[in-house]
């Protein structure tokens, strides 16, 4: 089986550095996008400096890829304001998927958010359903969209609610939530990571995965 090469966009936060591991270690040839300069960590990832306001200027690193995984998210918090959290949960992801379109890679993979809805009220879970719905219209050969719940991992950033989060969710919540109401339960970044990269290309259209395929697909 020849190696696979994937590009990850978002490759410095809690699942995209996992899934480049991940990718890594499969002996993937990766790619990575991103603000900042990184310093290569394996032989087998390109880590690529990039301006995600002018990203058709990196048109080259989408037309050598085989898959591509957005992994950009932020927080109200971090951006500063809900207009600079859209910029990079619609505006950067959206682009980014425009570019592998335009390349012809076939298989794309997004990670959203439990809930996500572009009818809802809430304002985060409105703008993951909107990110879904304008690259679901691009029409990829197949497209992977991940809805987890509360990630379980070491944050760089953690606040004390995500701490307190992380360390009674698996243990008090996880439990009482199953049938239609285990796609909620918390997931640890390792399991989700692999779960998307075993899922990239596996089927045929858009598809939606939960908490239940990340247990089957990233354990296998």
């Amino acid at each position: 089986m020849s190696t696979k090469r994937s590009l990850v966009a978002g490759s410095t936060g809690l699942v995209g550095e996992a899934l480049v591991k991940q990718l890594a270690s499969n002996k993937n040839y990766v790619k990575t996008l991103s603000r900042n300069e990184l310093s290569p960590s394996n032989p087998l990832v390109d880590n690529i400096k990039v301006d995600f306001e002018n990203l058709n200027l990196y048109q080259e690193h989408f037309k050598e890829v085989d898959e591509v995984y957005i992994c950009l998210g932020t927080t109200i918090s971090k951006a500063g304001s809900k207009e600079a959290f859209g910029k990079v949960d619609i505006d950067y992801c959206l682009e980014t998927a425009k570019q592998a379109r335009n390349a012809g890679v076939r298989n794309l993979s997004l990670i959203t958010s439990v809930g996500a809805d572009l009818d809802s009220s809430n304002f985060y879970l409105r703008t993951k359903g909107i990110i879904e719905d304008k690259i679901s219209q691009l029409d990829f050969q197949s497209l992977s969209i991940h809805r987890p719940g509360l990630l379980i991992g070491p944050r760089k950033e953690m606040r004390l609610a995500e701490f307190i989060g992380q360390k009674i969710h698996p243990v008090l919540v996880n439990p009482l939530l199953f049938g239609n109401l285990s796609k909620y339960k918390c997931i640890k970044v390792e399991i989700l990571s692999r779960a998307m990269m075993n899922c990239s290309g596996l089927e045929k259209g858009t598809k939606y995965y939960y908490y239940n395929d990340f247990i089957e697909k990233g354990r296998s």
